[in-house]
């Protein structure tokens, strides 16, 4: 790789389009002093990147701009463009050719091109060092800068040999791992603080969560069950209901045929004791006839009574009403009133009459007293039910009667046996049919027992569907949401225990207690960013990790190639001290300079930023280069007590023992050779033919031995328009210009 042109557009005194072109191994560039020589050094300068006004001769931008003359006037930009050749891949460019192009405006704005597209300045010292070429600017030795290398301080010098060996790139690689190792260690504390301050509350998120998953398991299951009771309920009261219609439906049936047969039986009673009391039309007859039909009504009334007391020893059974029952009173009073007429009007025996008036009368004072105490049925008598016993007592009454009754007509029958034999078939069949009668009145009293008992089952029905309907409501459960709910499995668990696994599950859930579901969506965000931190924290440490090696193996090469690289530069540097000042010696060597009150990092940067060496830490040091020479016939203690010419000599020397061991592509020496005199010229030469072997040379230069090595002369002028202006001479003109 080697440079092919160079191309000037407004760039300080080259007002106009210029071109450079670098064919030949030296190039020298020759003319008066102030025609701009210098100004295609610093233009080499500027396009690599530099950034210093003062390494450029200007104190601003606008400075390297052409200002204008009377005849020519200023422009509004400066450019310079470099062209390398590429064949070798020396850049990792995919061009045989790579133009580097910096432009600057008078507003200050500046701007980098490779190939034509724009880049930042990074970009351009990042690709110029893959050359050995950056900040140093070892390869470009301006006008009265011979020996900076040799009043450079060991800091500079290393940093000067890295640069020449190519480990610039190298340096930049640590430095930007540096920056991103610094910034990935932020990032790993910034991450790391964050997770301890989302990990209490991402715990205590945690509890809730698991608590509304607790209660949603529990709720499900519980509406689960509510759905297999629902089902195994309404199943069981539609079975239970239909059971109870089969039951009730025929005895419905047989109520209505057996009151049919009690109406026909005492229409049939009627008719028989119209005949009878045809048969007995006399006073006397009629008299028995009372007497009998007294006795069959006391004996209808018996049967009613009986029948009455079955009832309400079922209803005994049946959940009480303790209060006065006043319908009973009324009807007990209504029992005596007609108990009282019937005493009046049924019998003549007036014993018999005082009798069961005493007994009505009890049984009135009796009633009287409970009602004024309050006493109900069920509490009177030790909380025997009132109305049994008053039915039990009116039953009692109405047997004695009938028994009187009884004794009075057989008195009468037999007075008149013969008389009443007539009417005795007649009364046996009214007496047939009454049997009947009762017997039915019987089946009609048992069929209203059953279905009073039925009654009761219908009414415990409508309560559990009453409670199923309500329990269906606070379960927000409908019809829709039973269809189709399976019971396989839970065939054998009774409904009782069902039931029981629901208060059991409604109990949890009240333990459980009610969880917001913001809760849990704030748990899974929380839950979701804290994972997102710890891969990125473990990604984070992986990186730091990474970037440490990378840091570790870029300090290995650059420590291996330096010192390889360094001993090379070593040699070259004695062997071209002898051959420059015929004799002598010189070396090299690294030196550990320490540091005292900060670390290694920050003083390497004071170091670079300050004029004088900093006091630094101790315990800690940073590497430099220092050069010892030996003069021959002279006894030199230090580089301060060489002459100029000598130090320009030795700054040389070291400078072509770098190129040697470690060649750019191009090196820029202007006007190196000013202080040398002829002999040391001509040596000074010879080792220019001897370096160009290696390395391209652009010399700046007014030395005719060193213009005698050069294969193409560029020759600089100046108009009075202030114009730097080239003029081109062969090889040979220059040879007949030199011997002049």
């Amino acid at each position: 790789m080697y440079l092919k042109k160079l191309e000037l557009s407004g760039f300080k005194s080259f007002a106009r389009q210029t071109v450079l072109e670098f064919p030949r191994d030296i190039t020298a560039v020759v003319g008066p002093n102030g025609s701009g020589k210098s100004n295609i050094k610093e233009a080499v300068q500027w396009v690599m990147g530099e950034q210093s006004m003062k390494s450029l001769r200007g104190k601003k931008g606008e400075d390297l701009i052409w200002n204008g003359s009377p005849q020519t006037p200023r422009v509004g930009k400066a450019s310079v463009v470099l062209h390398f050749d590429n064949s070798d891949g020396a850049f990792p460019i995919g061009f045989d050719e790579v133009r580097i192009e910096r432009k600057i405006y008078r507003d200050g704005l500046n701007e980098y091109s490779i190939n034509r597209s724009q880049v930042r300045l990074k970009d351009v010292v990042e690709l110029i060092a893959r050359i050995g070429l950056g900040e140093t600017k070892h390869n470009i030795v301006g006008q009265g800068e011979v020996d900076r290398i040799l009043l450079s301080n060991p800091k500079e010098r290393k940093a000067m040999i890295e640069e020449a060996l190519g480990l610039r790139v190298y340096q930049l690689k640590k430095n930007e791992t540096l920056r991103k190792l610094e910034h990935t260690d932020a990032n790993i504390s910034q991450g790391e603080a964050l997770v301890r301050e989302i990990a209490p509350h991402l715990k205590f998120l945690k509890i809730q969560a698991e608590k509304a998953e607790r209660r949603e398991e529990v709720a499900t299951e519980l509406r689960e069950f509510q759905k297999i009771y629902f089902v195994r309920e309404s199943s069981e009261l539609e079975r239970e209901r239909a059971a109870v219609e089969k039951e009730s439906a025929p005895l419905k049936a047989r109520l209505g045929d057996v009151r049919d047969a009690i109406g026909a039986l005492e229409g049939e009673i009627g008719i028989q004791e119209q005949k009878l009391k045809d048969a007995m039309s006399s006073s006397e007859n009629r008299e028995l006839h009372d007497l009998e039909k007294r006795r069959r009504e006391r004996e209808r009334e018996l049967g009613r009574l009986e029948g009455k007391l079955e009832v309400e020893r079922e209803r005994a059974n049946a959940p009480k009403v303790r209060a006065v029952n006043m319908p009973l009173v009324e009807g007990k009073i209504r029992a005596f009133a007609e108990a009282v007429k019937n005493v009046i009007s049924g019998s003549s025996d007036f014993e018999s009459v005082q009798t069961r008036l005493r007994v009505i009368l009890a049984d009135i004072e009796k009633t009287l007293e409970e009602i004024r105490e309050g006493i109900s049925e069920e509490e009177a008598d030790g909380g025997e039910n009132l109305v049994l016993r008053d039915t039990e007592g009116m039953i009692e009454s109405m047997r004695s009667e009938i028994s009187a009754l009884g004794e009075s007509i057989d008195g009468i029958q037999s007075e008149r046996e013969e008389e009443r034999k007539s009417s005795r078939e007649l009364q046996t069949r009214l007496r047939e049919f009454d049997s009947a009668l009762r017997a039915k009145q019987d089946e009609e009293r048992d069929l209203l027992l059953h279905l009073e008992r039925i009654k009761f089952s219908e009414e415990r029905i409508r309560i559990r569907e009453g409670a199923f309907e309500q329990n269906l409501r606070e379960a927000n459960m409908g019809e829709r949401d039973l269809a189709g709910v399976s019971c396989e499995g839970y065939e054998a668990i009774a409904v009782d225990e069902i039931k029981r696994k629901i208060e059991r599950f409604r109990a949890r859930l009240e333990e459980i207690g009610g969880i917001d579901p913001a809760v849990v969506k704030e748990y899974q965000d929380t839950n979701a960013r804290y994972s997102f931190l710890e891969r990125e924290l473990e990604d984070l440490k992986h990186a730091h990790q990474s970037l440490k090696t990378l840091i570790e193996e870029l300090e290995e090469h650059i420590e291996k190639d330096f010192k390889e690289g360094f001993a090379k530069i070593k040699d070259e540097f004695h062997n071209y001290f002898r051959i420059i000042f015929g004799g002598g010696r010189a070396s090299l060597s690294i030196v550990k300079i320490p540091v005292r009150g900060m670390t290694l990092e920050e003083a390497e940067k004071d170091f670079d930023e300050a004029s004088e060496r900093p006091e630094l830490p101790d315990g800690a040091y940073y590497e430099g280069i220092e050069m010892v020479v030996d003069l021959p016939r002279k006894r030199i203690k230090g580089l301060s007590m060489l002459s100029g010419g000598e130090r320009a000599l030795t700054s040389i020397a070291l400078l072509f023992a770098i190129t040697a061991v470690s060649p750019p592509p191009f090196l820029i020496l202007d006007e190196t050779d000013a202080a040398l005199d002829e002999a040391n010229s001509q040596r000074y030469a010879a080792i220019l033919k001897e370096l160009a072997k290696k390395t391209q040379l652009i010399i700046v230069t007014h030395n005719r031995e060193t213009m005698k090595c050069a294969d193409v002369l560029y020759g600089i002028t100046m108009g009075d328009d202030g114009v730097s202006k080239i003029l081109s001479l062969k090889f040979e003109e220059a040879e007949a210009y030199t011997n002049r």
